[in-house]
C-alpha cells in the first residue's frame, strides 16, 4: 500500500517540537480553544423540552467526545495530517496532490476538483467572518444573564467596537505580539481546565458520559432530537480544518502532541464541568460555561475569554489571508496587495480582504446580536469544509499514493457518512442563519467565474492573434529595427507568444531595447520552490532573453531579486539602469456583450480596475516602471 514520501524536517521543526507545540497552542488550537464558550450550550438548546435531564445531557456529553475523537484526533490527525505537499497542508495543498497533467491541461475532472477546492475556500471565508463575531459576543456575554435570545444592547455594541479593533490590529502583523500567543492560550486551557475539574467533582458521575452507550441510547430513545443535537456538537470542532491548514508552520508530531497533551484533556474537563454544572442546576444551561466560573471571578474571566477569542479571530484571520493570496496566485481572483508584516514567511496582511471581512463582520455582530443565533451559521460553513476536505483526501489516496479500492472506500466512506450527518444536521437551520456562509461563499464563487471567464476573454484574441516568440526574434536579425542602449523587461503570459506590451511598444515607438529580458511566472503546485530551483534563464539570441521565475503558492516572486541573479548568470545589463514594462488592462464593455452577460462585464471591470497591478504585486521601483494600457472590448 502507497503513502505519502516522509519530509524532511524545516529549519523550524528542528529548533525543538515541544517549543513548537507550545506556538501551536497559541495559532492553530485558538479556535477550537474558545468553543466552550459556547457548543455545548447551542447543542442543549437544540434539544427541546427535556434538554436539560440527564439522558440528554449525558448523550450530548458522549457525542461531543466521539466526535473530538474521531473527527479530530482520527480524521484530520491520523489521516488528512499524512497528505502534505512540501510539508503544507490545507485544501489547496490537496486540490495541488490531487491534480494529474490531463487536469493541469484543462480536463473535465481538474475543473471538477478544482470548483471542489474553490468551494471550501468559499465557506472558509463564511467561516473567518463568523468566528470574531461569535467568539466576541460568547464572551461578551459572561457579563449578563444569557436567557434572552439576544444580548443587552450595549454588549451587542460593545462587541462590535472589540471586532472593529480586531480587525484595525491586523496592519501591524501577528509578529509583534506571536511570542506571547502561546503562553497565554496555555494559560486559558488551564484554566479552563480547571475550572472544569471543579465542576466534575462536584458531580464526579458525569465522567461516565465517556462512555458510548449515552450517546446511542439518546439515538434510540430521541432519533430526532439527536439529529437536531447534531447541529450544536459540531460546534465543539471548529478550528480542526485549521490542524492541516497550519501543519507547515510547525510539523505534524508538534500540534499532535499539543492536542493529545493539553488541548484535548483541557476541552473534555471544560466539557464535563459544564456538563456536571447543568446537572446539578439545570438553569444552568443558559450559559453553563460561566455556570463553573465563581461570582468573584466573572468580570476577570469575561476580559480572559475576551482575550482568548480574539486570539482565535487572529488565526482564522491570518488563514484567510493565507488563503487569498494562494486564490490569487492560482489566477482564480484579482491580484490583491500584500504587505508582508515581518521577515517570516507567511506572516501577511491584505488590506482589501481585510477591510470587506471587517464590515462583514460588524454587520453580522449587529445582525445577529447573539452567538446563539450565530451557531447555525457557524455549523453550516465548518461542515461544508469538513466534507469538501474529506473527498479530495480520497482522490489523493487514491491518485496520489494508489491506495486500493477495498481500502478508499470504507474508510473515506465512513468518514464522509459522518461528515454528511453533520452536514444535514445543521442543514436544517438555513433559515435561521445557515444561509450566511453559504452567501458569501455563491457571492465569491461568482466573483471567482466572472473573474476567470473574464480574462480568458481579455487573453483569448491576444494569445491567438499574437506574434509567435520565435518570429519576433528572427525579425531583429536584420537590423531593420532600431535598438537604443539599455535593458527593458517584459512579462510574458505564453512562452510561445510575443508579449502584448512589446508589440504596442513597436507599434508606437520605432525601437526596442538592446537587451530585451521576457520574464514568465511560473506558479507551481508546491508550497515553497528552493532557491536555487526558482530561475531559469535561456538566451533566445539577438539580445533577447527569456527568465523562467517558478515560486510557490505560499511564496511571493521577488523580480528585482531574480534580475540581479540573471546578472550572475550572464545577462548583460545593470541591474540599476533597465527599465520595466508593464501592461495595463482595461475593458470596453461592448454592445452586442458576446462574451459575458452585460452585468458580469461590469462586474469584471470593476474587479480589473481595482486589482493591484504588477508594480506593486512585485515590488517594482516605481521610477524604472512604465506602465502601457490595453483596451480590450467584451
Amino acid at each position: 500500500m502507497g503513502g505519502p514520501a516522509p519530509q524532511k524536517p524545516t529549519h523550524r521543526q528542528r529548533q525543538g517540537v515541544p517549543l513548537l507545540a507550545l506556538a501551536a497552542i497559541g495559532v492553530v488550537f485558538g479556535d477550537i480553544g474558545t468553543s466552550p464558550l459556547y457548543a455545548l450550550k447551542a447543542t442543549l438548546a437544540l434539544g427541546g423540552a427535556d434538554a436539560t435531564s440527564p439522558a440528554h445531557v449525558m448523550g450530548a456529553l458522549s457525542l461531543m467526545v466521539w466526535a473530538l475523537f474521531f473527527v479530530i484526533g482520527f480524521k484530520y490527525i491520523s489521516l488528512l495530517m499524512r497528505a502534505d505537499n512540501g510539508g503544507e497542508g490545507g485544501l489547496l495543498a490537496l486540490l495541488s496532490l490531487t491534480r494529474s497533467r490531463e487536469d493541469e491541461a484543462g480536463g473535465p475532472a481538474g475543473r471538477w476538483l478544482l470548483w471542489t477546492a474553490l468551494a471550501g475556500a468559499a465557506l472558509l471565508y463564511g467561516d473567518g467572518i463568523i468566528t470574531p463575531a461569535i467568539s466576541v459576543l460568547s464572551a461578551m456575554g459572561g457579563l449578563e444573564p444569557a436567557h434572552e435570545a439576544r444580548h443587552a444592547h450595549w454588549v451587542v455594541v460593545a462587541s462590535a467596537f472589540i471586532v472593529i479593533g480586531v480587525f484595525l490590529t491586523q496592519r501591524f502583523g501577528s509578529g509583534r505580539i506571536g511570542w506571547l500567543v502561546g503562553p497565554l492560550m496555555l494559560a486559558w486551557f488551564v484554566l479552563i481546565a480547571v475550572l472544569g475539574v471543579r465542576g466534575i467533582l462536584a458531580e464526579p458521575g458525569v465522567l461516565t458520559a465517556f462512555s458510548p452507550t449515552w450517546g446511542i441510547a439518546l439515538i434510540g430513545e430521541a432519533p430526532g432530537v439527536a439529529f437536531l443535537m447534531l447541529g450544536g456538537v459540531v460546534l465543539c470542532l471548529t478550528g480542526g480544518e485549521a490542524l492541516y491548514a497550519d501543519m507547515g508552520h510547525f510539523g505534524r508530531r508538534a500540534i499532535t502532541l499539543a492536542w493529545w497533551v493539553v488541548v484535548c484533556p483541557s476541552l473534555l474537563a471544560s466539557y464535563f464541568g459544564q456538563g456536571a454544572a447543568v446537572l446539578a442546576d439545570p438553569t444552568s444551561a443558559a450559559n453553563p460555561f460561566f455556570a463553573l466560573v465563581p461570582d468573584g471571578m466573572r468580570i476577570s474571566m469575561v476580559v480572559i475569554a475576551t482575550l482568548a477569542a480574539i486570539i482565535a479571530s487572529q488565526a482564522i484571520i491570518s488563514g484567510v489571508f493565507s488563503t487569498t493570496r494562494q486564490l490569487a496566485q492560482h489566477g482564480v481572483i484579482p491580484p490583491l496587495k500584500v504587505v508582508h508584516t515581518s521577515d517570516v514567511e507567511g506572516q501577511i496582511f491584505i488590506p482589501a480582504a481585510n477591510m470587506l471581512m471587517a464590515i462583514a463582520c460588524v454587520l453580522v455582530v449587529l445582525l445577529f446580536g447573539s452567538a446563539a443565533a450565530l451557531a447555525g451559521a457557524y455549523g453550516l460553513a465548518v461542515t461544508g469544509v469538513m466534507a469538501i476536505s474529506t473527498v479530495l483526501f480520497s482522490v489523493v489516496a487514491r491518485r496520489r499514493w494508489r491506495w486500493s479500492w477495498w481500502l478508499i472506500g470504507p474508510l473515506a466512506g465512513t468518514v464522509l457518512s459522518v461528515d454528511l450527518l453533520f452536514l444535514s444536521a445543521n442543514a436544517f437551520k438555513v433559515l435561521d442563519g445557515g444561509w450566511m456562509p453559504l452567501l458569501v461563499a455563491a457571492v465569491i464563487l461568482i466573483l471567482v467565474g466572472t473573474w476567470r471567464q473574464g480574462m480568458r476573454l481579455v487573453n483569448r484574441g491576444r494569445l491567438e492573434d499574437g506574434l509567435p516568440l520565435d518570429r519576433f526574434v528572427e525579425s531583429l536579425k536584420d537590423g531593420a529595427i532600431e535598438r537604443w542602449p539599455g535593458t527593458g523587461v517584459f512579462f510574458a503570459r505564453s512562452t510561445q507568444i510575443t508579449p502584448v506590451t512589446i508589440r504596442k511598444l513597436h507599434r508606437h515607438v520605432p525601437g526596442f531595447p538592446e537587451t530585451i529580458l521576457i520574464v514568465y511566472l511560473q506558479p507551481l503546485g508546491v508550497p515553497r520552490v528552493p532557491y536555487q530551483q526558482r530561475l531559469r534563464l535561456d538566451a533566445l539570441g539577438q539580445g533577447v532573453w527569456m527568465a523562467f521565475v517558478r515560486f510557490g503558492y505560499l511564496q511571493q516572486p521577488d523580480v528585482p531579486a531574480m534580475v540581479r541573479d540573471a546578472v550572475e548568470r550572464g545577462l548583460p545589463t545593470d541591474p540599476n539602469t533597465l527599465t520595466y514594462w508593464i501592461r495595463r488592462d482595461q475593458v470596453a464593455i461592448a454592445g452586442d456583450h458576446r462574451g459575458m452577460a452585460r452585468w458580469r462585464t461590469a462586474v469584471f471591470a470593476y474587479l480589473l480596475r481595482n486589482a493591484t497591478v504588477l508594480p506593486d504585486m512585485l515590488d517594482l521601483p516605481p521610477r524604472r516602471t512604465v506602465e502601457v494600457g490595453m483596451r480590450a472590448p467584451l
